[in-house]
């Protein structure tokens, strides 16, 4: 490699952020430091996405104000996302409100780091705010807002959103979209709902759909709701052995034991082996 070519450590520091080696990846960067590559805005916008470490973050942040990048919006698009996944939320915010040239990014970055850190009221002004600056929402904004309505138990709202979305701002819903709806309801226990939502959609559920179905059924001990998440499961990965215990299980919490008891001889009749880590209700056969 040519140890002055910057496009060179570029590519070695993207490889690395690739396969989630983060520590090499920012190493890297030091080593361009002490070595004295020139860097350039490619470099910076791949290391802040890796940087773990809010003390160095803080560090390249400085960098950033001292060189020729300080006007340059997907820097500080890394930055935000940066100080957001470290937990500073207060310093995104800050590069946010001071930031001249906001893009979709922008919005979508920030957004999404209040909606990590449970600030759902301020995700929904946010995207008020959005709205009225010119800059239209996109499938992403809302995949952010909604996740952000799901984690701070704002369940009206979310789902108001998801409408407007579609009614207001003509976007097809995604399986994100889908997902984070069930998510929303099965946090906030509303099951029958979440029900009804999964079987009004206009893709097929998902294993992650299902699955948050079944954790809130057994957290809620919603033993029909449950089976019936289970059965599905069970369909959509017939070689995963959990989902035939689970069943199993759930099948004997109802009476339902003929059924019960038939998952175990079709797991038999399949060669799946039960997992340790699982546990037969049903005894006998």
């Amino acid at each position: 490699m040519d140890r002055t070519d910057v496009v060179s450590w570029n590519s070695m520091i993207h490889g690395f952020a690739e396969l989630g080696i983060k520590d090499l990846a920012v190493e890297y960067f030091k080593e361009m430091l002490i070595i004295g590559i020139k860097i350039n805005d490619t470099t910076l916008s791949i290391v802040l996405p890796v940087c773990g470490d809010v003390k160095y973050g803080k560090q390249i942040h400085a960098y950033i104000l001292r060189s020729s990048f300080w006007d340059v919006t997907p820097i500080w698009n890394a930055l935000i996302h940066m100080y957001s996944k470290c937990g500073c939320i207060g310093n995104a915010l800050c590069i946010f409100s001071h930031l001249a040239h906001k893009d979709i990014v922008s919005w979508n970055t920030i957004i999404g780091g209040l909606g990590m850190h449970g600030l759902g009221q301020d995700a929904l002004h946010l995207l008020e705010k959005m709205s009225h600056s010119g800059v239209q929402p996109n499938a992403l904004t809302f995949t952010s807002v909604l996740s952000a309505c799901s984690h701070s138990g704002l369940v009206d709202e979310g789902l108001d959103i998801f409408h407007r979305m579609v009614e207001e701002f003509g976007l097809n819903p995604r399986m994100e979209h889908f997902t984070c709806v069930v998510d929303l309801l099965t946090r906030a226990g509303r099951l029958e709902d979440a029900t009804d939502f999964i079987g009004k959609m206009s893709v097929q559920p998902n294993k992650h759909i299902w699955g948050s179905v079944l954790a809130a059924a057994l957290a809620h001990q919603k033993v029909s709701i449950g089976v019936l998440a289970s059965e599905n499961l069970v369909e959509l990965e017939p070689e995963n052995t959990g989902h035939y215990v689970t069943l199993s299980n759930l099948y004997t919490k109802a009476g339902r034991i003929s059924d019960a008891l038939a998952v175990r001889k079709l797991m038999e009749t399949k060669g799946l082996v039960k997992g340790s880590g699982c546990s037969w209700v049903v005894d006998g056969n």
